[in-house]
């Protein structure tokens, strides 16, 4: 009992808004997704509607000129065609002009205007056949045709009955009640016979068609849900990550700034102490012309290379530069370092007036730049470097350019990590990193980041 209540309410729920169970199964359907499906099959009903009205204009407009070359033979056949040619253009017009009406996308205007076009269709059409003859001819079944026209849009169960017995009865009506001849022809009950069932069978083809359309825009709904949730998902995890990846990169360099301060204490005193120390002893092996004092030359050369490799290295974890005098100070240092190198040459310009960034873009924009500088002396076999500085919208803007060998930009693979750590280190940060290269062409660097007091972009998906 209960099964065949349910199955009543699902068959009634069908039959007035054609949302049954069998047809929302498996759709997560929701009020709103039948709302949108509404609005959007009467926009797209009215739409055909323009475009078939156009296109019935145009066969009329063609057939009348060739009516009096191939109907000539036929008494009486040329003006009533002409006549019923001449009214339905004009109806036509008529009805294309309202649906370019904004008030026609409304789904219940869309409903008005799709009954009148098909009620005007079927009545002019079947009051044309049945004045040039009757069902003995073969132009009453010319109307068999156009009551198809109301599968252009969707319709729910009880209003595609409805619109189908209403142009059946408009047929008849204008065929055999204004023809009342008509009747008496003897294939009047066929050819009646024949309408109701081709009526019948567009009434099944509708129904089967209506509930496909609703079925597959349901669908199409849920899956756009549920893109959007795993769209949701990946940008929240994305930005997980990209979280974690700057708060990694902060306490890598807070470990670096504790590493070259301790280096810079520590190795700077005994490096210090034991220059002097060892100055002291070649002195007084020299004044007593003690053999050592060549072996203490050469130690005290190994000391001042010491003293470089230090030096460098703590460039290397972090440059006092960078923190005592900020980014710009420490970018025209870094390409001063890169200029003196044997057989390269690093140019950099820097508009006056620079926005400043804060702590961590600054140092994201000095580990983007080494990257760059190291990757164009290293990989690309650069000969001429530049380094610029300017101001762009509310930020900075370090372009690297140089004129090395060149990559193929859009090739993936041929970016190599350090090109996604530097994507990363600029992501983190809110701002945008651009690479334009060619093979020949040399490789131009661009980094795009907000000044510091204003709030960064939302990390973009890689």
């Amino acid at each position: 009992m209960r099964a065949w209540t349910e199955w009543r309410v699902g068959l009634r729920a069908w039959w007035r808004t054609g949302a049954g169970p069998w047809i929302t199964a498996g759709t997560d359907a929701r009020p709103a997704d039948l709302a949108a499906f509404r609005r959007h099959n009467a926009a797209l009903g009215v739409r055909r509607i323009r475009w078939l009205v156009l296109a019935l204009i145009g066969l009329n407009l063609t057939g009348w000129a060739t009516d009096a070359t191939l109907l000539d033979v036929i008494p009486g056949v040329q003006p009533a065609l002409g006549e019923g040619r001449a009214a339905m253009t004009v109806f036509g017009a008529l009805i294309a002009g309202l649906a370019s009406l904004p008030v026609t996308r409304r789904p219940a205007m869309a409903v008005v205007l799709g009954w009148l076009g098909a009620i005007g269709l079927c009545g002019g059409i079947a009051f044309t056949m049945g004045r040039i003859g009757g069902p003995s001819t073969a132009w009453f079944h010319y109307s068999y045709l156009f009551p198809f026209v109301s599968l252009m849009a969707w319709a729910a169960p009880w209003h595609r009955t409805a619109l189908v017995v209403t142009l059946t009865g408009v047929i008849l009506v204008t065929y055999f009640g204004l023809h009342p001849a008509h009747w008496a022809d003897p294939l009047a009950g066929s050819a009646i016979t024949h309408l109701l069932f081709i009526d019948t069978l567009l009434l099944l083809i509708g129904l089967l068609f209506d509930a496909t359309r609703l079925r597959l825009f349901l669908f199409a709904r849920a899956s756009h849900r549920e893109s959007d949730r795993l769209e949701a998902m990946v940008a929240r995890q994305t930005a997980r990550i990209v979280g974690l990846l700057d708060h990694q990169e902060r306490a890598r360099e807070d470990e670096r700034r504790a590493i070259a301060a301790e280096l810079h204490d520590e190795m700077g005193q005994v490096l210090t102490g034991m220059r002097l120390t060892l100055r002291v002893a070649r002195t007084r092996a020299v004044t007593d012309g003690n053999p050592l004092s060549g072996a203490l030359e050469q130690l005290g050369e190994m000391m001042q290379h010491l003293g470089w490799a230090v030096r460098n290295l703590l460039v290397r974890l972090r440059p006092r530069v960078l923190d005592d005098l900020g980014f710009v100070a420490a970018a025209e240092w870094l390409a001063h370092q890169t200029d003196e190198l044997p057989g390269q040459r690093c140019t950099f310009m820097a508009e006056p007036d620079l926005p400043e960034l804060d702590a961590d873009g600054a140092t994201a924009a000095f580990r983007v730049l080494q990257e760059a500088l190291t990757n164009a002396i290293r990989h690309a076999a650069a000969d001429h470097i530049k380094v610029r500085l300017a101001a762009e919208a509310g930020g900075l803007k370090l372009t690297i350019t140089d004129d090395g060998q060149g990559f193929d930009a859009a090739d993936a693979s041929g970016g190599g990590m350090g090109q996604l750590g530097m994507r990363e280190r600029a992501r983190a940060q809110g701002g945008r990193l651009e690479i334009r290269s060619a093979p020949g062409q040399g490789t131009r660097v661009i980094l795009k980041l907000p000044s510091a007091g204003i709030p960064p972009e939302p990390p973009s998906e890689p």
